[in-house]
C-alpha cells in the first residue's frame, strides 16, 4: 500500500501571487460590490483522461462541436483583452489541460502579454511528468495538482482508470517539486467513507517540504452523486488533523483567497481548506471563468453565462470587436451576484450622499484640501470599519479569522399600565400569552439579523435565550409577597421575577404602583469569527416590539426604552459589561 511520495518533498516558494491591482495598471473589471476581477480562469480542453466520481458521470459527457471551441488564436486574443482590462493573473484548466496539444504555446504566448505576471495550471498529472520541462521553459509560474488518495486500489475506485496510474501521477509531483516553479499545491476532495482516513496522510507531506494541501469539501455537480452522507465540514476535517498533530496555526490569507489556510507546528509546508459548501468565500472573490466554448461565466456554481466567442467571430464587429467585447465583459461583471445560490445583484451597501453634510465632516473640515480619498481615509482611522476610504459602506471581511466562542448580552424595557400588566403575567391577554409569543418573536429576529441589518454577517447560532423581568416605576426593588410571586410564575412560568406586589383595589400608590417596567433581556451564544451583539440586540427589540403589539389594545401609552448592549465576550476587543 503506498502511503508517501517516493522521496522527500523539497522545499519550494508558496507565497501567493494574486495582487488586486497589478504593477502600473488600474483594474477596470469591479462589480457592483466593489470587487476587483483580477484573475482569469480558462478552460482550455473539454475533455478529462480520469472519469473521478465527484466530477464526472459515469456516461459520461456530451462533447461541444469542434466548431464551437475556442481556437488557440482565440484564446490568446481574449486573454488579451482581458489582460487590458487590469487580469494580471490567468490558470489554465479543462477537462485535462495537459490534453490540448497547444499547451506549451499558450503558456508561452499568455506570459509574455503585456500585464500578465503569473500563469498557473491545473491539472490531474497523469502527464506532467512528460510536458514539464517545456512548461517551466516557456514560462509557468504555478501547478496545482488534483490528488484524492495516495492508495492505488482507491485511486482506481476514484478515477475509474487501473491503479497503475497513480504512479504516474505521483512521478509527476514529484518532478513539479524538484523544478523551478513557485508554487506546487495538492488538491484534495475529502469524501466520508472514501478517503477520510487519509487525511492524516496528506497533512505529513507538509513534514519536511514547503508544499501546500489543500483539503476541498465535497461539492454537489450534476451527475456527480453527491451525498451529504460524503459530506465532512471543513471543521471536522480540522479536529480529525489536530487530534493528531495539535492545535493548528491560522495564517493570513489574502482577501480574495479561497481557502483558509494553517500551519502545522513543525512542519515545513502547510495546509487549507477550502469550505465551499460550509462556509463561502464569495466577500473576496476576484474571478472569471472562460469556458472552452467560449463562455463567459461569474461563478463556478452560477448558470448565468455570455458568450465572447459569438462576438468574437460576428463579421459585422469585424472593425471594432475589441471595445463591443470590453462592453460585454464591464456588463457581465455589473451582474455578478454576491454569492452563489445569491440572487442579488446589487450590493448590501449605501454610498454616503453628500460627505459634506455628514456629522464626521466637522472633525476634518479644517482639511477641507485634502482630497476625498484622504478625507474618507480618516473614517477608518476613528474606527468605522463598515466605511471604506471612498466613503461607501461595505461588509467587512473576516474570513481571515478563526471561529471562537462569542457571546452577548442586549436588553430593551418597555412600559405597561396596570391594566396590561396583569393580563400579562396573569396571561389573560386577548392575543394570547404575551410572553411566550415574545419569546419566540425574539429567537426568530436574532436568528434573522443578517436580513434585517445589511453589513451584518450571516452566523450559526447555538443558543438564544430571552428573559423576562417586570419592576416598578416608582422603585428599583421592592419587597414583594412570596405567595403572589409564586402564584403569577405558575401561570405565567416566562416570567422570571416579578418585583412588586399587584392590588386589583384602592388608589395608586407607593406600593400599588400605575406603571411597570418589562425588561426583556436576550443572550446569544455562537462558536464563529464575528460578534452576536447585534443579533442580541435585535431579538431583545423585536420581544419588546411583540409585547406591545400584543397589549396596544390595553395601553397605547406603552415606551420602548433603554435598548442597549449590557455585556459582551469574546472576540478582538475582549469582554465588555455594563457597569
Amino acid at each position: 500500500m503506498f502511503r508517501k511520495f517516493p522521496s522527500s518533498l523539497r522545499a519550494f516558494s508558496t507565497q501567493s501571487f494574486v495582487k488586486e491591482i497589478p504593477t502600473g495598471k488600474q483594474a477596470k473589471l469591479v462589480d457592483t460590490f466593489n470587487r476587483e476581477h483580477t484573475y482569469l480562469r480558462i478552460s482550455i480542453a473539454e475533455r478529462c483522461n480520469l472519469r473521478c466520481q465527484y466530477c464526472m458521470p459515469l456516461e459520461g459527457v456530451d462533447l461541444t462541436p469542434k466548431p464551437d471551441l475556442l481556437t488557440t488564436s482565440e484564446i490568446i486574443q481574449l486573454a488579451e483583452i482581458f489582460a487590458n482590462q487590469g487580469v494580471n493573473k490567468i490558470r489554465l484548466t479543462g477537462g485535462e489541460p495537459l490534453i490540448n496539444k497547444d499547451l506549451v504555446y499558450l503558456v508561452e504566448k499568455l506570459k509574455a502579454l503585456d500585464g500578465i505576471e503569473t500563469v498557473a495550471l491545473t491539472t490531474n498529472a497523469v502527464t506532467l511528468s512528460r510536458h514539464l520541462p517545456s512548461l517551466v521553459s516557456a514560462g509557468l509560474d504555478n501547478v496545482n495538482i488534483s490528488l484524492d488518495t495516495l492508495v492505488p486500489q482507491k485511486f482506481a475506485f476514484i478515477g475509474r482508470r487501473p491503479a497503475a496510474t497513480l504512479q504516474k501521477v505521483l512521478k509527476g509531483v514529484r518532478e513539479a517539486i524538484d523544478s523551478p516553479l513557485k508554487s506546487v499545491k495538492l488538491n484534495t476532495v475529502v469524501m466520508k467513507g472514501v478517503n477520510d482516513d487519509e487525511i492524516c496522510d496528506f497533512v505529513s507531506l507538509t513534514k519536511e517540504d514547503r508544499i501546500s494541501v489543500r483539503f476541498l469539501e465535497f461539492m454537489p455537480f450534476s451527475g456527480n452523486a453527491w451525498s451529504k452522507h460524503k459530506f465532512i465540514p471543513y471543521q471536522a476535517q480540522i479536529s480529525i488533523i489536530e487530534e493528531k498533530f495539535g492545535k493548528l496555526n491560522r495564517q493570513n490569507d489574502e482577501q480574495t483567497s479561497t481557502s483558509m489556510n494553517y500551519t502545522v507546528e513543525g512542519h515545513s509546508g502547510s495546509i487549507g481548506f477550502i469550505s465551499s459548501m460550509s462556509r463561502n468565500f464569495c466577500g473576496g472573490c476576484n474571478r472569471l471563468r472562460l469556458t472552452h466554448d467560449g463562455n463567459l461565466k461569474m461563478c463556478l456554481f452560477g448558470e448565468d453565462e455570455v458568450s465572447l466567442r459569438d462576438t468574437l467571430r460576428d463579421p459585422s464587429l469585424s472593425h471594432d470587436n475589441e471595445n463591443e467585447l470590453v462592453n460585454v465583459i464591464s456588463a457581465a461583471v455589473k451582474r455578478k451576484k454576491f454569492s452563489h445560490g445569491d440572487k442579488r445583484v446589487t450590493p448590501p451597501t449605501f454610498r454616503i450622499p453628500d460627505p459634506r453634510r455628514h456629522v464626521l465632516y466637522q472633525s476634518a473640515r479644517s482639511m477641507s484640501s485634502e482630497s476625498s480619498s484622504e478625507h474618507y481615509s480618516k473614517y477608518s482611522s476613528l474606527g468605522l470599519s463598515h466605511i471604506d476610504s471612498t466613503g461607501e459602506a461595505h461588509m467587512v471581511d473576516v474570513g481571515y479569522k478563526t471561529p471562537s466562542f462569542r457571546m452577548a448580552t442586549a436588553e430593551s424595557t418597555i412600559s405597561l399600565n396596570r391594566e396590561a400588566y396583569e393580563s400579562v403575567v396573569k396571561n389573560t391577554a386577548s392575543k394570547g400569552a404575551v410572553l411566550t409569543v415574545a419569546k419566540i418573536a425574539g429567537i426568530q429576529g436574532a436568528k434573522l439579523t443578517s436580513s434585517l441589518i445589511p453589513l451584518c454577517h450571516q452566523i450559526n447560532l447555538n443558543k438564544v435565550d430571552i428573559t423576562f423581568t417586570f419592576s416598578d416605576s416608582q422603585k428599583e426593588s421592592p419587597s414583594i409577597s412570596s405567595m403572589v410571586l409564586n402564584s403569577l410564575q405558575h401561570s405565567n412560568p416566562c416570567l422570571e421575577s416579578v418585583t412588586k406586589d399587584i392590588s386589583s383595589e384602592g388608589a395608586p400608590t407607593e406600593t400599588n404602583p400605575t406603571r411597570f417596567q418589562l425588561h426583556i433581556n436576550c443572550t446569544v451564544s455562537c462558536n464563529a469569527v464575528t460578534g452576536v451583539e447585534m443579533e442580541a440586540l435585535v431579538g431583545a427589540s423585536i420581544a419588546a416590539l411583540t409585547v406591545y403589539d400584543m397589549c396596544k389594545a390595553l395601553d397605547k401609552s406603552s415606551v420602548i426604552s433603554n435598548t442597549r448592549l449590557l455585556r459582551k465576550e469574546g472576540g478582538r476587543s475582549g469582554s465588555f459589561s455594563v457597569e
